[in-house]
């Protein structure tokens, strides 16, 4: 396992989120933090709380670093289904980079305070989403977009766009959240992050099918292709959304069809989701395989989002 800070980043925030990490001693407590951002990415949520406790106990990390581990964990139960858990660690986040202040260069990875209040911005913006309340999430976002005008790290309008692309799913304007979508894929394609690319991909083929410009099958094609690289690159989190993703599209391609389709009866359907050689395929494959992962996912979480866990299930 790396702690080599340029292996770290790599993982964090680079083209190898596969690489395994650990915290070596002496390590800085900026480098903790990304050992702990790549732990996350990689479904290893009990390693990564545990890293992240540990930083917000310190009362010798500088704050800035202090509020990013706090939004961290915070990007880590929602990604377990808990926005509720998360919005008190977004807020504690937030007040954390306030109390910090301008201190400390602004950096190409957002590592520095002003990062930090935008990051506790968008992060709030999507517990926002989680719960339902689109007008809130639109005012963090705007103030959010404030905060990283002239900032240099590419991370803001990425997740941004996500979040932009989330709140107009929720308001039922999916045209509307394609383009904040497309930026999002765009921008973490020039940064290089194997990990954004993968999610801005998923949300942009929601998007994109939402809308109608994709068709069913094509986003079940580029939804296997996503959980596919996932899986290359150990992205646990993002892998289950897709295989659930294309299951449900299966579904409904399934359910039109017999609508269309009288007399294609339940016999065709039990076809439609055997292969050649006897094992499930279709949804039923793609559903297993999301369970399967989940399930991995559980097991290297920590107590809170074990429940949080079972709770989204």
């Amino acid at each position: 396992m790396s702690g080599d800070p340029r292996a770290v980043r790599q993982a964090a925030f680079g083209d190898r989120p596969d690489l395994p990490v650990r915290v070596r001693p002496g390590t800085a407590p900026v480098e903790r933090w990304l050992v702990a951002v790549a732990l996350g990415g990689q479904g290893r949520y009990a390693a990564a709380a545990a890293e992240l406790g540990g930083l917000l106990a310190d009362p010798s990390v500088p704050t800035a670093v202090a509020a990013h581990a706090a939004i961290t964990r915070a990007a880590h139960r929602r990604q377990q289904g808990g926005h509720a858990a998360a919005r008190p660690d977004d807020a504690l986040g937030l007040r954390l980079a306030l109390a910090a202040g301008g201190r400390g260069d602004p950096t190409v990875d957002g590592t520095d305070a002003r990062a930090a209040r935008i990051d506790a911005l968008v992060g709030l913006a999507a517990d926002a989403v989680g719960l339902g309340a689109a007008a809130v999430a639109v005012r963090l976002l705007d103030r959010a977009d404030r905060e990283a005008e002239d900032h240099p790290s590419w991370r803001p309008a990425v997740r941004t766009g996500w979040v932009r692309a989330e709140v107009a799913l929720l308001r039922g304007r999916a045209d509307e959240a394609v383009p904040p979508a497309e930026r999002a894929l765009a921008g973490a394609r020039v940064a290089g992050s194997a990990r954004h690319v993968l999610k801005s991909r998923l949300v942009l083929v929601v998007a994109r099918g939402a809308a109608g410009v994709l068709a069913p099958a094509d986003a079940v094609e580029e939804l296997d292709a996503i959980a596919t690289g996932c899986a290359r690159l150990s992205q646990l989190p993002l892998e289950w959304p897709c295989a659930l993703a294309a299951a449900d599209l299966l579904d409904a391609l399934a359910a039109r069809e017999r609508d269309e389709r009288p007399g294609a009866n339940d016999v065709t359907a039990r076809t439609g989701q055997r292969c050649p050689d006897g094992r499930a395929n279709g949804a039923t494959r793609r559903r297993h395989a999301a369970a399967l992962t989940m399930s991995v996912i559980e097991n290297r979480s920590d107590p809170v989002g074990k429940r949080l866990s079972g709770v989204s299930l």
